[in-house]
């Protein structure tokens, strides 16, 4: 006896049911393929899609690296140290204004004056500086004042003050008074330079073609600051030596 209770009837819908079971297979199917499409195919051409961007953004890395390098290599090393020299001879290299001064009496000897006294505010010695100068958007050099009397002969004041003016580190006289007995004098004068922290957090693959090539300012600044005459000394005072503690032992007269 065969059981009828799955039996379809002869029509559904006014459709023969014979026709309606021809279009459970294709149903199914379109059924499956868009589970599939959604769950599977979808995310893998997203996927797919990711690799070439990462693989366009990789050659157009390796393709920066290659025109840096390509023009690093056409630079003159030798250009490029003498550069280097003037530029990090052209700030203070602590902030110091006893270093400052020390600068300053090593150019003042050259021209027969000496440092009859000198003053330094004490809150540039604490740290807290009146005025600086923004050179870029993280860095910022601090100006360094001091005050002197530097005496010596009157016939040496212009050539000690085109040297102040046209050394490095660089000078600026912000003023300068005179007190002469017609043959040595008082120059009184104020004194700055500026100092700029080293950056130790500087990476280097940030740098683009561009930021390696100097502008036509910076090219300029070069040109002017390789005319200018470094200060003999002036690495051996900005070198801080670390000094050893030594004890000594020394009797004591006045003990039994």
């Amino acid at each position: 006896m065969k059981s009828t209770f799955f039996k379809m009837p002869d029509k559904i819908f006014g459709i023969e049911s014979g026709l309606i079971r021809m279009f459970f297979v294709p149903v199914g199917m379109v059924v499956v393929f868009l589970i599939s499409l959604g769950l599977v195919i979808v995310p893998k051409i997203d996927q797919i899609g990711g690799l070439q961007s990462d693989i366009t953004n990789m050659k157009n890395k390796i393709k920066s690296v290659n025109e840096k390098r390509d023009y690093l290599m056409s630079i003159d090393q030798d250009e490029l140290k003498k550069n280097e020299d003037y530029l990090d001879n052209a700030v203070l290299k602590e902030k110091s204004s006893y270093l400052l001064v020390g600068v300053i009496r090593k150019i003042s000897d050259k021209y027969g004056f000496q440092v009859k006294s000198f003053s330094i505010s004490p809150g540039n010695l604490k740290g807290d500086v009146s005025e600086t100068l923004k050179v870029s958007d993280t860095d910022v050099a601090v100006k360094l004042p001091v005050n002197l009397v530097l005496y010596g002969p009157v016939v040496k004041n212009l050539e000690l003050v085109k040297a102040l003016e046209n050394s490095l580190p660089l000078l600026f006289i912000d003023k300068l008074d005179t007190r002469s007995d017609g043959v040595n004098n008082d120059l009184e004068i104020q004194i700055s330079s500026y100092y700029v922290a080293d950056k130790t957090n500087l990476v280097s693959g940030n740098l683009t073609l561009n930021d390696l090539k100097p502008t036509k300012e910076e090219t300029d600044l070069l040109t002017t600051i390789s005319q200018f005459e470094k200060t003999q000394g002036f690495e051996d005072a900005a070198t801080t030596e670390e000094k050893q503690f030594v004890k000594y032992d020394r009797q004591n007269p006045f003990g039994m």
